[in-house]
């Protein structure tokens, strides 16, 4: 006699197992249809067109650097100065 297939999906992030569950309370669905469900309605964000004036870094769109590049030593120095004039 052959075993029901019977699928499995594990997860153990606690905070989407207890998320999942406490809409499934709230819904009066299953966990599983209330993770079907936002499978079901969840987008990934497009690699689509890029606005004019922006440029992507990673997933995020952001104006390009122009004009002088501040270092760390610089942004350091320019807190330091900061702090020394308030004391």
């Amino acid at each position: 006699m052959r075993k029901a297939d019977s699928p499995q999906l594990n997860v153990r992030s606690q905070f989407a197992r207890e998320r999942a569950a406490a809409l499934a309370r709230e819904t009066g669905m299953t966990t599983t249809q209330v993770v079907e469900e936002a499978l079901r309605a969840y987008f990934p964000p497009s690699g689509g067109e890029v606005p004019a004036k922006l440029v992507r870094k990673g997933a995020l769109l952001v104006k390009p650097a122009s004009g002088r590049l501040v270092t760390l030593v610089d942004a350091n120095a320019a807190l330091d100065d900061v702090r020394a004039s308030r004391s």
